[in-house]
């Protein structure tokens, strides 16, 4: 979905076909885990707590929060929004209709 159209269609259409539609470069994505995978995340939440916090006093007030996450397989990290703001196409889609 990479048309400007596409983005004010999803903010309004929350199912189609039975099936509930999520930005994935949301906040608040939650995967389909077993126990063991929870447990799993909960233990590396723990153990890199130390690093979150390293990294948000380092960058600041340039980001709201550091944290572990599950949804990334081979980056190291990944800028999302939060569940309620603009996603990135959505800021960039804005910008150019106020510069226009």
């Amino acid at each position: 979905m990479v048309d400007p159209i596409d983005e004010y269609v999803l903010q309004q259409l929350k199912d189609f076909d039975g099936h509930k539609l999520r930005n994935t470069s949301k906040e608040g994505l939650e995967l389909n885990q077993t126990e063991d995978e929870k447990k799993k995340l909960e233990e590396q939440k723990a153990s890199f707590e130390g690093l979150c916090k390293l990294c948000k006093e380092i960058l600041g007030d340039k980001i709201e929060k550091v944290q572990v996450s599950q949804r990334l397989n081979e980056s190291p990290c990944a800028l999302v929004t939060s569940e309620y703001g603009w996603s990135a196409n959505m800021e960039r889609i804005m910008k150019a209709q106020a510069l226009r």
